[in-house]
């Protein structure tokens, strides 16, 4: 295939921003001079490829602002001069890497680190065009040249089709750039298939892990004999210092003065069908297993006129502020966390998590270069042996200013009623809205449009979010997107079935993005996480709207909106309100 030359690609150009996005070709630079260009060449001792020299002899480059000629996220094309500072400072901090290799952009968010390159560099590689560099090769060499990304840009603004990624729009005289995202309408829910599977009840059959220093490796005995069909078999062992004891017991626990275990299971969110007794190592097997699905377990019990709750698997629950303004609702909490280096004892009372300082705080510098993970303190490996101590100092100060006596070793093997838990949303995190949103400007749409006008524009922008993403698809959803259409209130509480649906699908997400870090993802796809997330994202969207000033919530919806004509239907949907 025949690859246009630079002048016929940059002829495209001019004509088609010209036509349809005056504002950014006026922002293209005149020609470069060929005396600029030679003098660049004998500043930077190099040979400029010839495509780039007929690029800056057709524009010099572009003039920076709002509207502004860019090649996707990489930036404007650099003029002679620009090219020459960027090259130069990054000769000065690496020289080897960037002695042949020309900047002809100005780098993601102006670090020439991150520019578009072309190199100099004589060989098949000369005139390449590439992100950045290792060593003497290109590491993302997208092009094989200058003329190759000018043909390629301007086939996408004739087409209307992908460039790098990303569509070209024209609106309102300039080139923007806009990503359209789809997602599967049935993700693989891991979730559901969890519903399918059975709790294990058992432990394992036991087996001696084999840790250099940290275990004696089991060893075989030898076979009768010493040899099989003639061959002779030979034995290897392995052996290392003698097994410790496994360290204390340390849970993060939660206490609550005069709630009941069910009560106190109920507020974390616990699934009802999960409900039943068990003992922490009971607990420990069952999130270790698909059946949890990654999500968390907790186990309540009472003692000394407190509710008490440990928690096993999942994310960290205890210290987020949704959780202890839930837990000490019309009463007072305390909760020991300990989290690898850091143990805090952090208090909450009638709804109000106590201000940071009022939290003691114990931080533990790690010793030894032992490996981590769960077998270390398994294997009694203690990598932050200061904290081991400050738990156990917390557990005094407990029973001393609380009249908690709390015994983890002692609790741990008694069965205690216990569920999975489908964790609180997290807080909706109150700030000023931007004045733009994906080009667009949101403060004058929000200082021209009349509240209710704007409101219903923006009811209808979270509902074409909601279909997109396949959110309505989800009974809760659709009924308050009705609601919300004809002007009833919405509940939104952590308890109301929307909320369920909401924390369902931050579940999902989180399970997913999990089971696809392990060893074995199953059906889950990379796809499957990519629904899940856009179908999250969207109801928060829709509980920003609830919840937020309306400002907040358009700005929300609109950088969320999946498809590249959301402006058009905006504008559609101000004008039918």
């Amino acid at each position: 295939m025949s690859i246009p030359a630079v002048e016929e690609s940059w002829l495209r150009l001019d004509a088609w921003l010209t036509r349809h996005a005056p504002l950014t070709h006026a922002t293209l630079r005149p020609p470069a001079a060929r005396a600029d260009i030679e003098a660049a060449e004998r500043t930077l001792g190099v040979e400029f490829p010839p495509d780039l020299v007929a690029s800056l002899r057709c524009h010099d480059g572009v003039e920076p602002g709002p509207a502004a000629l860019e090649l996707t996220y990489h930036g404007p094309l650099s003029a002679v001069g620009d090219i020459v500072r960027s090259a130069t400072f990054l000769r000065g901090v690496a020289a080897e890497i960037y002695e042949d290799r020309l900047p002809i952009t100005p780098g993601i968010a102006g670090q020439p680190s991150d520019s578009l390159f072309v190199s100099c560099r004589p060989g098949p590689h000369h005139g390449r065009v590439g992100r950045s560099f290792e060593e003497d090769m290109l590491s993302r060499a997208n092009w094989p040249s200058l003329r190759h990304v000018l043909a390629e840009f301007a086939d996408a603004l004739e087409q209307g089709r992908r460039f790098n990624g990303r569509t070209p729009l024209a609106v309102d005289g300039r080139l923007l750039w806009e990503t359209e995202g789809t997602v599967p309408a049935d993700a693989v829910s891991p979730l559901t298939h969890a519903t399918t599977l059975t709790e294990p009840e058992s432990d394992p059959p036991p087996r001696t892990p084999v840790f250099p220093d940290h275990a004696d490796s089991a060893v075989p005995e030898p076979p009768q004999g010493g040899t099989e069909q003639g061959t002779q078999r030979l034995f290897f062992v392995r052996t290392g210092r003698r097994r410790r004891e496994p360290l204390p017991d340390q849970p993060d626990v939660a206490f609550a003065a005069g709630l009941t275990p069910d009560e106190m299971l109920r507020r974390l969110g616990a699934i009802p069908a999960t409900v039943r007794p068990r003992d922490r190592r009971q607990a420990q097997r069952a999130v270790e297993s698909a059946w949890a699905a990654h999500r968390p377990l907790a186990r309540a019990g009472a003692l000394d006129g407190w509710a008490y709750a440990t928690i096993e698997g999942g994310a960290a629950q205890f210290a987020r502020p949704e959780v202890l303004r839930a837990l000490s609702a019309g009463t007072r909490v305390v909760v020991l966390t300990r989290q690898g280096p850091e143990v805090a004892l952090a208090f909450a009372e009638d709804g109000v998590p106590g201000p940071a300082e009022d939290t003691r705080r114990v931080m533990s510098p790690r010793e030894g270069n032992h490996m981590g993970g769960p077998w270390a303190r398994r294997l009694g490996v203690d990598l932050w042996p200061g904290s081991t101590a400050a738990y156990t100092d917390f557990l005094a100060v407990l029973e001393e200013e609380f009249k908690i006596a709390y015994h983890p070793d002692v609790e741990g093997p008694a069965e205690l009623t216990s569920a999975l838990l489908l964790p609180l949303l997290d807080d909706l995190p109150e700030r000023e809205p931007g004045s733009c949103v994906r080009d667009f400007d949101l403060a004058g749409l929000v200082e021209r449009t009349p509240h209710r006008r704007l409101r219903t524009a923006v009811a209808a922008q979270v509902a074409r979010l909601a279909a997109e993403t396949h959110l309505d698809s989800h009974p809760e959803v659709s009924e308050a997107l009705d609601r919300i259409r004809h002007g009833l209130p919405v509940d939104c509480d952590q308890d109301e079935p929307l909320a369920v649906r909401m924390r369902t699908l931050v579940a999902e997400v989180h399970a997913t993005r999990e089971t696809l870090s392990g060893d074995d993802s199953g059906p889950v796809s990379q796809d499957d996480l990519t629904a899940w997330v856009a179908r999250r994202d969207a109801a928060d969207a829709l509980r920003t709207f609830l919840r937020l000033p309306l400002p907040i919530a358009a700005e929300t919806v609109l950088q969320r909106r999946m498809s590249l004509h959301w402006r058009d239907e905006l504008a559609a949907d101000l004008r039918d309100t």
